[in-house]
Formats: structure tokens, sequence, C-alpha cells
């Protein structure tokens, strides 16, 4: 049931993988051919816009896409666990987003050749931004799988953006050097800050697991849409 379920997701995603996919292709190969910057600023540039728009792009309607249209009450009623329902939807969105910063990674590097950057620089740079989306998804879940649609996921979403920009600014300025490690963007700053790579990678797979908790809880605990 679980697989058939994964399968359900996957279709009714697929299209996210398509278009992400594929505008990411694009504009690497424009960027990595024009090289009106070089291309270590490209992939800092594209891997920027990826670490926002994918994320939500695929936790825009993954839960109030159901919930809007009333679709969530014939969920409900499969003879499944709701946490099943959950992690089907999770799993295979991460799936997605995995295979857009693969791919991504892996057409700059072709498409740079080592010319300016060492060779799995830039594939390696790209990973961390997708690392840090991955985490930032994940609290797009926490806060909007409840979202009655479309536009209160956007809300969530802005309040994650803002919410986590706010706290490594307070974690800066007042030199707290443990709140910082647990900041999505702290991945993309580990060469300008104090935090070092397994304290960062801990945190956040602390702080990426207490999300995903929350999220399935709140996702279990939907009770006003039934």
């Amino acid at each position: 049931m679980f697989g058939m379920l994964l399968w359900k997701e996957w279709k009714e995603n697929l299209w996210k993988l398509w278009f992400c996919g594929g505008a990411s292709v694009v504009f690497t190969i424009m960027l990595f051919r024009i090289r009106i910057i070089p291309d270590f600023a490209n992939c800092i540039l594209i891997s920027f816009i990826q670490m926002f728009a994918v994320p939500v792009i695929y936790s825009l309607d993954i839960f109030s896409g159901e919930i809007s249209n009333r679709t969530v009450n014939l969920l409900f009623k499969i003879p499944v666990p709701r946490w099943m329902l959950f992690f089907s939807k999770y799993i295979v969105s991460v799936a997605g987003i995995i295979l857009i910063f693969l791919i991504s990674g892996l057409l700059m590097e072709f498409m740079s050749r080592g010319r300016e950057a060492q060779v799995l620089f830039l594939v390696t740079t790209n990973s961390r931004y997708g690392l840090a989306a991955l985490v930032l998804f994940t609290w797009f879940c926490a806060f909007g799988c409840q979202s009655r649609n479309e536009a209160g996921s956007l809300v969530a979403m802005f309040g994650v953006f803002i919410g986590w920009g706010i706290v490594l600014l307070w974690s800066n300025l007042c030199e707290v050097a443990w709140a910082e490690r647990f900041v999505p963007y702290s991945l993309l700053l580990m060469e300008f800050t104090k935090v070092g790579f397994v304290g960062t990678a801990f945190s956040q797979i602390m702080a990426s697991a207490a999300a995903l908790g929350i999220a399935c809880y709140r996702y279990i605990s939907i009770r006003r849409y039934l």
C-alpha cells in the first residue's frame, strides 16, 4: 500500500520535477555558455535561486491543494495510517528536490570542465544549497501542512524565511554560536563564520527531525476539514 501511495504522489508531482528541472537546465546552460560572470558566481546564483524557488514550488500545494479541493476527506478514508500518507508526500517531494539539485550540479560541473574551479567544487557547492533547501522544505511542511489554500502556504513559507533570517541576524549580533548552527542558511556560511561543519550538520539533523515530527503530528491531527 505504501508503494501505491508513493506512486500516486510521484505522478501528481511529476510536473514539478519537469518544470524545476527544465528551468534549471536552461538557465545553467545559458549562464555557463554566455559566461558574463565567473563559473563560481554562476553556480552561486543558480543554486541560490533554486534554494528558495524549488522548496516553495514543491510545498505550495502539497497539503493545501487537497484541503482546498476537499479531496482530503477521500484521502483519509483510505485504510492506512495518516503518518503513511504524510511520509508518502514528504519522501516523493524530497526525492524530487534532490534530483533537481543533482542534475543542476552535475550539469554545472560538465559545463565548466574545471576551467575556473577545481573538479567537483561546483557540484559540492550546489549540494550545500540543496541541503539548505531540504531543511527549508521540512520547515515549510511543519508550518503549512494545515493551510486551507495556497495563500496560507505562502504565508507560512515567508514566515519561515523571515523567522530564520531573524534568528541568523540575532545570533550574529549577539554572538550566540549555538543558535547559528540551527539556521538553514548556516550551511552556506561556514567559511565566513566560526561554526564548524560537524556541529552544523548535527544541529541541522536535530532541527530537521524536530520539524518533521511537528509536521507529521499536525497532519495526523487534522480534524476540522473532515
